[in-house]
């Protein structure tokens, strides 16, 4: 007996020495001072450079048991000095990138998954809008936590509004007010087209993809089945979908093919586009407005999903713990507040979004957001999937030859869908 107690206080001894070994590795590196937290971000602007190195330091101060410390990487270099740094088995601890490449990130094994974190400090997940939850988890763990959004919205010219006699502040709702709108400002000369739609393949496809999805998710149809194994478009609702987009080329002729940018140069009178256009056409010769993007009747609304994640990596115990307390705190609800009011990018948190102080600072200074942020309920996320840009690419390539009418609508779901059930099957 007196020996079972004497080893059961050296177990003792030794567990709480192992705790607070722990404990230390959490607040301080292998030489004594705070864990360093290497942050790789692409920000570069005025806007959001400023803002996220203040972040970092107001969390440092809170927090001198820890550094962060934020790391410019240019957008053209990220992804593959990433995969570079994965391949040496030596990541950083927390990587700012976009939303879509969850899946890519995810196949490696190398994201730290959130679940015990977040549960630890009673993070609310359902606050969050859902579209960025399903881009954010993989094989039903959370790998990413979302700390900006956006979404595709309808921008169009109020001078070529009231020129064709319709009410500026009335935009279309429907594919049919789509559809007879653009009629009206279409010119016979071909000079001016009543919509403007991303119609040209380009080096990833993604642009012709992300625009055309939209239509796809509000007529009921979706890009892929909710396992992510095959194409779910190639039906009835595919098929609507993809046929209002053709006869805005082909029948109707009120949308010009490969008419990039003709929005602001006053040669389309509507366009899809993101709210970073905002700023873009601040100066442009005439007044624009934005709303939701028409949809079906007896269909819903529907837009694509962007934005950024932050992804952490495997390192240590005491470097993981103190990157996901990092991200918990940049996306709690004032953290998100103060960063969406200062760069200008949508919250990710719903309570945000409709809080009456976020609200009143968008119609004082930017009230062209509105419809974006009111949209967002809305958006669908892109598949989490290692090889969606892939599929994006394949589908792109065969929806062009359906918008230049080489092959018909049944004809391009087939082969889309074929290719990319193919590519999944790899």
């Amino acid at each position: 007996m007196t020996r079972r107690r004497s080893v059961s206080r050296v177990v003792c001894l030794a567990s709480m020495l192992l705790m607070l070994i722990g404990l230390t590795l959490i607040s301080t590196n292998a030489a004594g001072g705070p864990v360093e937290v290497e942050f790789w971000h692409y920000y570069q602007d005025q806007t959001t450079l400023p803002v996220i190195e203040k972040a970092c330091t107001a969390y440092n101060k809170e927090h001198p048991e820890v550094k962060i410390k934020p790391i410019f990487v240019p957008t053209d270099q990220i992804r593959d000095r990433l995969q570079a740094a994965i391949m040496g088995k030596n990541p950083p601890a927390m990587v700012v990138e976009d939303i879509c490449r969850t899946g890519l990130y995810a196949a490696t094994g190398t994201l730290l998954p959130l679940d015990q974190y977040l549960a630890a400090k009673g993070v609310k997940m359902e606050d969050f809008y859902p579209g960025l939850i399903t881009g954010a988890r993989y094989n039903g763990q959370t790998v990413a936590m979302p700390i900006s959004t956006n979404n595709l919205a309808l921008f169009y010219n109020k001078n070529l509004f009231k020129a064709a006699g319709l009410d500026p502040n009335k935009p279309p709702k429907t594919w049919d007010d789509l559809l007879r709108y653009a009629k009206k400002m279409t010119k016979p000369d071909g000079s001016v087209y009543g919509f403007e739609m991303y119609s040209q393949v380009d080096v990833s496809g993604e642009g012709l993809s992300w625009n055309l999805q939209p239509y796809f998710w509000q007529a009921g149809a979706d890009f892929l089945d909710p396992t992510f194994t095959r194409a779910a478009f190639n039906n009835p609702a595919g098929e609507k979908a993809l046929q209002f987009v053709v006869d805005l080329f082909q029948k109707h002729k009120v949308a010009g093919l490969a008419r990039k940018d003709s929005f602001g140069r006053g040669e389309a009178a509507m366009v899809v586009n993101g709210p970073w256009m905002i700023g873009i056409w601040k100066d442009l010769e005439f007044p624009i407005g934005t709303a939701f993007i028409p949809y079906p009747k007896g269909g819903k609304p529907a837009t694509n999903m962007g934005g950024e994640q932050i992804f952490l990596f495997k390192t240590n115990s005491a470097i993981e713990q103190a990157a996901a307390d990092f991200v918990i705190w940049f996306t709690s609800p004032e953290q998100q507040l103060n960063w969406s009011k200062q760069t200008g990018m949508l919250p990710v948190r719903y309570s945000v979004a409709q809080s009456p102080k976020y609200r009143a600072f968008v119609e004082n200074t930017q009230p062209l957001l509105l419809p974006f942020i009111d949209q967002q309920q809305y958006a669908h996320a892109r598949p989490p999937i290692p090889e969606y840009a892939d599929c994006s690419l394949a589908f792109a390539r065969v929806m062009e030859k359906a918008y230049y009418g080489k092959i018909t609508i049944k004809q391009a779901l087939a082969e889309a869908a074929q290719a990319i059930d193919t590519i999944l099957k790899k």
